[in-house]
């Protein structure tokens, strides 16, 4: 059970703080449940959950330890580049899981496969792939840094450090 300062990931809203856990004073409210309220830190909105709802819809932000270990992970993962029809549905199956685990395997095969435009400064140019990165990179950001204690800014450049840490140490 979260309780009243955690952080969630709340589908379709990312990384929220819940504020209180009660019945809220709303009309829609089911009188026999009880909700938690969440404030959602990257805009000023408001929304509450069911505290009995799935953990698709609501889960905890990932432990610090393990959003390390995650990353981590990233010089031995083994991304193959599949051009195939199948591609855009396992980005958006990850998109719509919205976990670390999902997203980081969809932004690492996307950036390999498009890493001269990367490196020259040009910007993907399979208009699909682009959208779905920036998702997927803005969502993995969001919630490694509240697991991290940074900003959301900072991540790509911890990532990058890791990776450029472990090419040093081959």
């Amino acid at each position: 059970m979260l309780n009243p300062g955690d952080y969630a990931i709340v589908s379709g809203y990312g990384v929220c703080r819940i504020s209180s856990v009660g019945h809220p004073s709303l009309p829609a409210a089911d009188p026999a449940r009880n909700y938690s309220t969440l404030d959602s830190v990257l805009d000023n909105g408001t929304v509450h959950i069911p505290c009995d709802t799935s953990e698709e819809q609501m889960r905890p932000v990932i432990s610090k330890e393990k959003a390390f270990s995650l990353l981590s992970g990233i010089p031995s993962m083994k991304i193959k580049r599949n051009r195939d029809k199948t591609r855009l549905i396992r980005y958006n199956n990850a998109i719509n899981d919205g976990r670390p685990k999902a997203l980081l395997p969809v932004i690492m095969e996307i950036y390999q496969g498009n890493i001269e435009e990367i490196k020259k400064g040009k910007p993907i140019r399979n208009y699909t792939e682009a959208t779905i990165f920036r998702k997927a990179e803005e969502m993995l950001n969001e919630e490694l840094s509240i697991a991290m204690g940074c900003r959301p800014d900072d991540v790509t450049g911890i990532i990058r450090n890791v990776v450029e840490t472990a090419r040093k140490a081959e």
